[in-house]
């Protein structure tokens, strides 16, 4: 089977796309929010910091100015900044172009410090008695946020982080219930390959494990049938073997004559016929190997002739010496099954058979088939083979081989003729 039309590749790639959307979507939104969040930071101590600036040139106390921007968690630094550098602080991220505020982090502390850039002058223009000694200095600033939390800036990759786990995690556990469909299929793949002996028990009350538990107990009941169909057929076919066995016996008794060669011929027939049962049994059971050798198609029509007691003078063949690799036997009893029908069902002239290089056709003159043909295929279909004929099976049987053989059986009706075609 093709690994894109497995269950589990199809659930696989559903988890992967459901992961990568996820995951894509989270993180665009944490980008949105973290920019969101650095801006907001930015617009509130640019704020405060115009504010203690001011407040400083006015000369306010540093309680009063704390009083002030204690409403947004916030407080002026005990120790300068050169005193915080001398201590070696770890400095945080912070998303400012101009590069005037600086974040660091000490003592379980966030300090603040504002960093102002000297005004960038026209270098072409300059005021009249210009000098720097007359600019005002700006104040240090170094604040304290009291409300400053790097863990805010990562909850959606913390949500994240907790939707992979789970989507992780409930992907194992559907994979891990799924997963005994895997042995299921194997076993029922040797199933169909005529293998008795396979297990297919699971624990479990789920649905899978139902069905596979109920699978096996099916199995268990076909191979005790087919233990009991074993047994009946050996009992049946010991039963029959004496008789035919006392008859042959017998006949070998009697004087040489007409009688005694017909006798031996009929009890000939009955136990080849015995012996095409088991094979035709075997086969069907799909426990028979062929042994195929290359064989001219003549001897085995007339193996086939011989088994119906048929001489050749009663068909017309039209012969080559074209060969073909079959089992003997099992190819003879097809072809004897095909020529039964033909004599039996032909309404004028004689059958014909015609051996060409690549096919065998077996034909006779009669009435059109009430069925399509595919109807006759089928065990115990009697519309072709009545019921004081046979019982259904010789062109389910023949057909059996020639498919076992690798060949197809083809079927016409064609001006009044039943046309039976074997092509190699």
């Amino acid at each position: 089977m093709d690994k894109k039309n497995s269950i589990f590749f199809k659930i696989t790639l559903f988890f992967f796309v459901i992961f990568l959307i996820i995951n894509s979507l989270i993180y665009l939104q944490f980008s949105l929010d973290y920019k969101n969040y650095q801006a907001l930071i930015f617009k509130k101590y640019i704020s405060v910091i115009k504010t203690v600036e001011k407040d400083i040139r006015l000369g306010l106390s540093s309680e009063i100015i704390n009083e002030k921007i204690s409403a947004v968690n916030m407080q002026l630094a005990q120790i300068t900044y050169n005193e915080l550098k001398k201590k070696n602080p770890e400095k945080l991220e912070f998303d400012d172009e101009e590069d005037m505020i600086h974040l660091y982090k000490y003592n379980n502390e966030t300090f603040v410090y504002f960093d102002p850039k000297p005004p960038i002058m026209n270098e072409e223009f300059k005021p009249p008695r210009f000098d720097k000694k007359f600019l005002p200095k700006p104040p240090e600033i170094l604040l304290i946020d009291k409300s400053f939390s790097s863990k805010d800036r990562f909850f959606w990759l913390i949500v994240l982080l907790f939707i992979d786990i789970l989507l992780v995690w409930f992907y194992y556990f559907l994979f891990k219930k799924l997963k005994p469909l895997i042995k299921l299929k194997n076993e029922i793949n040797k199933f169909s390959e005529g293998n008795l002996e396979i297990d297919t028990t699971l624990e479990g009350d789920d649905e899978i494990a139902q069905v596979s538990n109920e699978f096996n107990n099916a199995i268990e009941k076909i191979r005790d049938l087919n233990s009991s169909r074993k047994l009946f057929l050996r009992n049946i076919l010991h039963e029959l073997k004496t008789p035919i066995t006392k008859g042959k016996l017998v006949s070998d008794t009697l004087e040489e004559g007409k009688k005694r060669d017909v006798l031996q011929r009929a009890f000939s027939r009955l136990e080849y016929l015995l012996e095409e049962f088991v094979k035709l049994e075997e086969l069907t059971s799909g426990q028979i190997t062929l042994e195929r050798k290359e064989y001219r198609i003549i001897d085995l029509l007339d193996q086939s002739l011989d088994i119906l007691l048929i001489d050749k003078s009663q068909v017309d063949i039209y012969t080559n010496l074209t060969t073909i690799y079959v089992d003997y036997e099992l190819f003879a009893i097809s072809l004897k099954n095909l020529i039964d029908n033909a004599m039996k069902y032909n309404t004028e002239g004689k059958p014909e058979i015609v051996i060409n290089s690549d096919s065998l056709i077996i034909k006779n003159h009669g009435k059109a088939l009430k069925k399509p043909f595919d109807e006759y295929l089928k065990p115990f279909n009697r519309d072709y083979e009545s019921i004081d004929k046979g019982l259904g099976l010789g062109l389910y049987i023949t057909n059996s081989i020639i498919k076992r053989h690798g060949y197809n059986l083809y079927y016409y009706f064609n001006n009044n003729y039943h046309i039976f075609k074997i092509q190699f």
